[in-house]
C-alpha cells in the first residue's frame, strides 16, 4: 500500500513539476535558437570569408527540434504525454549529433567546435527538459554513446588521440556536471513541491474544519430554534431547574400563567423555592431524585388557582450530558377535562352495569315464568310424551336462565365463571333425578368465556347430562357420571361428560333427526366453532373442544 502511495506521489510530483517548469523551458529553447542565429549572423556579417561558421549550420537541424518543443508545452491536452514526446525530440536530438558527427572529419574547419555544440545541446538537455532521473539518464547515455560513436567512426581518435580524450573527458564532465544539477534542482523542487502539498493538504483541512465548523454552529442555532420553538408551541407549562434548582427556562406557556397569577415574570437564574415560596417539599425532593438517579418520574399534582382546583400530571425528565444529570425538565399537564370526561365515563359505565345486571335479572325471571307456565300446561295435560317434552325443554330453559343468573351476580358483566357456570348447572340437573342411585362426579379448571361461548355449552352439558341419566343406566343400576373441564395438550379447552353406563347403540348418529337433543348438540358444537369426539368404552365418554379467549387459572374440585 506504501509503495502504491509513493509511486502515485511520485507522478504527481512528475507532473507538477512539467507544469512548473513550462515558461522556464519555452524561455530557454528561445534563448538557445536566437544565440544560435546571433552567432552564424554575426560570423557571417563579420567574417564572411571565414569557413568555420558553415559547421555551426549542421546543428540547424535541432532547430526543428527545439520549435516542436516549444510548440507542445502550450498544449493542455498533450500535457500528459510531454515526457513520451520529451523522449521522442531528446532522441533525435542524438541522432542529430551522431548525423553531425559521422558527416564530419577531424580535419574540417571549424571541427574543434563540434564538442563544444555537443557540451552546449547536453547543458540545454539537463537544464531545460523535465523529466524522470531514470530517463534523463537513459538519454544522456545514448547522447553520449551517440557522441562516441560519431568520433571512433570518423576518425577523430586517431587523428589525434590526445584531444580526443581530452574533448571526451570535457563531455563527460559536462554530462556528469548536469546529471548531478539535475538532480539538485529536482530534489529542491521535491522538498518545495512537498512543502506546497503539506500546505494545500493542510489549507484544505482548515477549510473543512472551518466549513464543518460553520455547519455546526449553523446546526446548533437551527437545533435551539427547533428546540425553543417546540417547547414554547406546546400547551403544557414547562420549565428547567440546574443542580441549584435555579431556572434555566420557561416556555411561553408558563410564562403567560405567571402574568394571569401574577408571579414574576423574568425567573431564569432564580431558586425554584423563591417564586413558588408554597412549592410542596415532595415535589423538591422529586426533582433532587432525578438527579441523583437519572430516572424519569410521573406524577399528579393539584393546583389551587383563582379557588379552581386543577388536576395537573407532571412529568420529571433528566437531561443529560457526560453521562451526568445536569438539568432536570418538569412537564405539568393540565388534566382537569380529562379527569372530568374519565369520572364521566366512570359514571356512565357503572350505570350501563347497573342496567345490564337488571336486564339479566330480569330475563332469568322471565324464564322462570315460562317454566312456570310450561309447569301449568302439564297440570292441564298429563300425557306423559308432552310431559317428556315439556320437561326437556324446561331443562333447556334453566340452563340459559342460569346464565343470567352468573352474569347478574358476576363481578364482570361480559364474562362467565365456565367452571362456577357448569358446577351449578350439575346441581341442578342431578337434583332433578335425586331417585336415581347415580353419583355425578365434577371437576373444573377455572377459566372465563363470553355468554357466546357459555351459552352453547350449557345447553350442550345439559343435553349430554341428562341423556346419561336417563339412557345410560336402564335398569337403575348404581352408576356415575363424571363432568370435566381442562385444558388439553393442544391448547384447547376441553369440556368431557363421562359414564360408565350400557353405552350408546349401534344405529346411534348425532346427525339423526330422531334424537331432537344430540341434533342441537352437532349444531351447538358447531356454533362455537368446536369439535366432537365420541369414546364408546366402558360407558361413553363426549369430548368437546373449543377455544377460550382467557387462559386456565388454578383448579378447583367439587
Amino acid at each position: 500500500m506504501r509503495e502504491i502511495s509513493r509511486k502515485s506521489l511520485n507522478d504527481e510530483f512528475q507532473d507538477h513539476y512539467l507544469s512548473s517548469s513550462k515558461a522556464g523551458m519555452r524561455i530557454g529553447f528561445f534563448l538557445l535558437m536566437i544565440m544560435m542565429a546571433v552567432m552564424i549572423l554575426f560570423n557571417s556579417i563579420f567574417f564572411p570569408d571565414s569557413k568555420e561558421p558553415f559547421f555551426y549550420y549542421r546543428f540547424w537541424i535541432i532547430i526543428p527540434l527545439l520549435v516542436i518543443s516549444i510548440i507542445v508545452t502550450f498544449f493542455p491536452r498533450l500535457r500528459k504525454w510531454l515526457s513520451q514526446i520529451f523522449i521522442i525530440l531528446n532522441i533525435g536530438i542524438a541522432t542529430a549529433i551522431f548525423w553531425v558527427g559521422i558527416t564530419a572529419t577531424p580535419l574540417d574547419i571549424g571541427y574543434e567546435s563540434y564538442y563544444t555544440l555537443v557540451a552546449l545541446i547536453v547543458i540545454v538537455f539537463f537544464a531545460f527538459f523535465r523529466m524522470t532521473p531514470k530517463i534523463t539518464s537513459l538519454i544522456a547515455a545514448l547522447q553520449f554513446s551517440a557522441y562516441v560513436l560519431a568520433t571512433l567512426m570518423n576518425g577523430s581518435f586517431l587523428h589525434n588521440p590526445f584531444i580526443y580524450f581530452r574533448n571526451l573527458c570535457f563531455i563527460m564532465a559536462i554530462y556528469c556536471i548536469g546529471f548531478l544539477m539535475t538532480l539538485m534542482f529536482r530534489r529542491l523542487n521535491w522538498k518545495n513541491f512537498l512543502h506546497e502539498k503539506a500546505l494545500s493538504e493542510n489549507y484544505k483541512t482548515l477549510l473543512k474544519e472551518i466549513e464543518e465548523r460553520k455547519q455546526a454552529e449553523k446546526s446548533l442555532t437551527q437545533s435551539e430554534f427547533l428546540y425553543t420553538s417546540t417547547i414554547n408551541s406546546i400547551p403544557d407549562w414547562i420549565y428547567v431547574l440546574d443542580k441549584d434548582l435555579r431556572f434555566v427556562m420557561l416556555n411561553t406557556s408558563l410564562q403567560e400563567e405567571h402574568l394571569r397569577q401574577g408571579f414574576p415574570h423574568n425567573c431564569v437564574g432564580k431558586s425554584i423555592t423563591k417564586i413558588y415560596p408554597y412549592i410542596p417539599a415532595s415535589t423538591i425532593a422529586e426533582i433532587k431524585s432525578v438527579f441523583q438517579t437519572g430516572n424519569i418520574m410521573v406524577g399528579e399534582q393539584n393546583f389551587f388557582l383563582r379557588d379552581i382546583t386543577i388536576y395537573g400530571e407532571t412529568r420529571k425528565v433528566p437531561i443529560f450530558k457526560d453521562n451526568e444529570v445536569i438539568q432536570v425538565m418538569t412537564i405539568m399537564r393540565n388534566r382537569s377535562k380529562e379527569k372530568e370526561l374519565e369520572e364521566l365515563k366512570q359514571k356512565n359505565i357503572e350505570q350501563k352495569e347497573i342496567m345490564l345486571r337488571e336486564i339479566h335479572h330480569r330475563v332469568k325471571n322471565n324464564l322462570s315464568i315460562v317454566i312456570s307456565l310450561l309447569n301449568l300446561q302439564i297440570r292441564n295435560n298429563p300425557d306423559p310424551e308432552l310431559v317428556r317434552i315439556i320437561h326437556d325443554i324446561e331443562m333447556r330453559i334453566r340452563s340459559m336462565a342460569l346464565i343470567h343468573e352468573h352474569l347478574y351476580k358476576s363481578e364482570s358483566i361480559d364474562k362467565i365463571p365456565l367452571a362456577s357456570y357448569l358446577h351449578s348447572l350439575a346441581t341442578i340437573i342431578s337434583g332433578t333425578f335425586s331417585g336415581h342411585r347415580i353419583n355425578l362426579v365434577s371437576q373444573f379448571d377455572k377459566v372465563d368465556v363470553s355468554i357466546e361461548t357459555a351459552l352453547p355449552l350449557g345447553l350442550i352439558a345439559n343435553e349430554l347430562i341428562i341423556n346419561a341419566f336417563k339412557y345410560a343406566y336402564p335398569f337403575q343400576e348404581k352408576g356415575e357420571i363424571q363432568v370435566r373441564l381442562k385444558l388439553d395438550q393442544e391448547n384447547l379447552w376441553a369440556m368431557v361428560i363421562q359414564d360408565n353406563g350400557v353405552g350408546l347403540p349401534d344405529s346411534f348418529s348425532m346427525d339423526s333427526e330422531k334424537s331432537l337433543g344430540m341434533f342441537i348438540v352437532g349444531l351447538l358444537v358447531e356454533q362455537i366453532g368446536g369439535k366432537i369426539d365420541i369414546i364408546r368404552h366402558n360407558g361413553t365418554t363426549f369430548i368437546i373442544s373449543f377455544k377460550a379467549s382467557i387462559s386456565k387459572n388454578q383448579n378447583v374440585d367439587k
